[in-house]
């Protein structure tokens, strides 16, 4: 495939746009201190960015905790995110360039396991929401929490080819998103993903940072 015929491109956030982990970290240590958690949580392991926030909780809290306790845990940090870790998080050098140059020809949008509420915030507060024709993250009920179906239903929503369509990100999950539907996968490793990770996930391309992003959409 020619990557000229790309019409439009699908952006991960986490790790691909903006570097969320001291916003991360610190919000998920809020959380556990306000319901009185006691977890060994290690903020530099990293294991937190990009899964989604019930899975997250799943993991950091106790193994007896019901699904009401993770539900309050994903509340608080949403709450906490949105007014604290979305300001705390920063947008990769270049990214933004990247977008208003890609944005003159393609339609951008944004799919991210990131609750959709917080992923507005975050990219209202760093100027980048103009640059993207529509965003689905995690609702409130955790539809959309798997990227396989929330891709899916951004190329019903928009319309979109597949064989016209690329998908960027920087997880596994975000490979298999874009297996799943039958669109091109780009891999970046300048954030938390390995090269490793994509290549086992099936990446068709894999780029080490946001200058070679962009070259490869030039092409």
């Amino acid at each position: 495939m020619s990557v000229s015929r790309f019409a439009a491109i699908l952006f991960d956030l986490d790790g691909t746009l903006i570097d969320p982990g001291k916003g991360i970290a610190n919000t998920i240590q809020f959380v556990l201190d306000s319901l009185d958690v006691t977890y060994p949580f290690d903020g530099s392991v990293q294991w937190y960015i990009g899964p989604p926030l019930s899975e997250i909780f799943g993991r950091v809290l106790p193994p007896d905790s019901g699904g009401e306790l993770i539900e309050r845990a994903v509340s608080l940090y949403i709450e906490r995110f949105a007014t604290h870790g979305a300001l705390e998080s920063v947008v990769y050098q270049g990214i933004t360039e990247i977008l208003a140059e890609l944005r003159i020809s393609r339609r951008l949008f944004l799919v991210t396991s990131k609750n959709i509420a917080v992923a507005e915030q975050m990219l209202t507060a760093h100027m980048l929401r103009d640059h993207f024709d529509g965003i689905i993250g995690t609702e409130r009920d955790s539809r959309f929490a798997n990227k396989t179906d929330a891709v899916h239903f951004i190329l019903k929503q928009a319309n979109l080819n597949p064989a016209t369509t690329a998908i960027v990100g920087a997880r596994m999950h975000d490979m298999t998103a874009g297996k799943s539907n039958g669109i091109f996968t780009v891999g970046v490793t300048y954030g938390y993903g390995t090269r490793r990770e994509l290549i086992g996930a099936g990446a068709d391309c894999i780029c080490k940072t946001p200058r070679e992003l962009l070259e490869f959409f030039r092409k």
